[in-house]
């Protein structure tokens, strides 16, 4: 047995198959601590020579997860919770670590006040971590339950309350604090409102919209999507033309909006700050940047579009993706439902 002393207790160090494994006894007892060794020998050979895997910490096994998911749009988000996990868990084998002990972190994210969907996402980067180390023959921990996500309301906004939010975003009118400095944010903001509202775009798709995807003599944009999304090649709008054709007279590298892109971080905060002033009423639901996208497809389908041709515009790749906007105007199809048989 490779055992040895240290400060008075007794350490495993071994190596099978080019696979070194160290571990503390946590005893000053040899006799116990050669009991401990033998069965986690034991079970090394089992696992390594046996069963293919190879045993990893926490940390190794995040780091590798991490590693494969580094040119995926959604890296940010698994970084993000990845880093939670990290600094929640002890970094020991993952084979060590103990189901509820890993659930404990869960309920005190919630307790901690983080919402229903925040911890399902959390919850699926932890499952989608073992998954991963089972697929790349290291030794997994825990899987947990899943947490099914809370529905949220489905919010739009009118052609009033997108009046009410352009010029509450608007640099010409007067408003406490006003000065250069503010009246350029303004512009920014209200220029990427109209991205969202004619793009379907997400925040983060327009924050990193480039010159080099704008195609002003054919008046077409290319739209980067993420979410493994298919990235779509759309018409300007006239108002989105006004807004780049200004924003390129000023123009300083190949960043539409060079104060908000590059950094991966699309910072929406803005946009409460934008409903409050517009004085838009929340009673229908929170307006949030993802409003804006769900506004353009319902917009879009209400006009007669095709549901294909606004899964296109959006880039979703399934066409379930874009049924939900369907759902939300079930009175409005019924009525184009029955219209078309009533024709007859």
């Amino acid at each position: 047995m490779a055992l040895h002393q240290r400060k008075g207790i007794w350490y495993w160090r071994k190596m099978i198959d080019g696979v070194t494994l160290n571990r503390s006894t946590q005893t000053a007892d040899k006799k116990l601590a050669e009991k401990l060794v033998k069965k986690w020998e034991h079970d090394a050979v089992q696992t390594i020579k046996y069963d293919g895997e190879r045993p990893v910490t926490l940390h190794e096994a995040i780091d590798s997860f991490l590693e494969q998911r580094k040119h995926m749009a959604s890296y940010p988000s698994a970084s993000l919770h990845m880093q939670h996990w990290k600094n929640a868990l002890p970094n020991e084998k993952m084979k060590a670590l103990q189901k509820h002990q890993v659930q404990v972190v869960v309920t005190k994210r919630l307790a901690e006040g983080a919402g229903q969907n925040t911890i399902s996402v959390f919850v699926t980067y932890w499952n989608a971590l073992i998954n991963h180390c089972k697929a790349n023959k290291l030794t997994p921990g825990p899987s947990l339950d899943r947490v099914q996500p809370k529905r949220t309301r489905f919010r739009t906004i009118n052609e009033q309350e997108e009046a009410a939010m352009l010029a509450a975003t608007c640099p010409n009118a007067k408003y406490p604090g006003k000065n250069p400095v503010n009246d350029a944010r303004k512009q920014d903001n209200q220029d990427v409102l109209v991205c969202l509202l004619h793009l379907g775009a997400r925040i983060s798709e327009a924050h990193n919209l480039r010159w080099s995807d704008v195609d002003f003599a054919n008046s077409t944009i290319f739209v980067r999507r993420l979410k493994n999304g298919d990235d779509t090649l759309l018409m300007i709008t006239k108002a989105l033309r006004v807004v780049l054709d200004r924003r390129y007279a000023a123009k300083i590298d190949n960043w539409v909006f060079p104060t908000k892109s590059g950094d991966g971080k699309a910072n929406a905060n803005w946009v409460k700050d934008v409903v409050e002033r517009a004085g838009i009423d929340l009673g229908a639901g929170k307006v949030t940047s993802h409003t804006f996208r769900h506004s353009a497809a319902t917009r879009l389908l209400r006009a007669g579009m095709d549901i294909r041709k606004v899964q296109h515009f959006l880039g979703h790749k399934s066409i379930q993706s874009t049924l939900v906007y369907l759902h939300a105007i079930p009175g409005e199809v019924a009525a184009q439902a029955m219209s078309v048989f009533d024709a007859d």
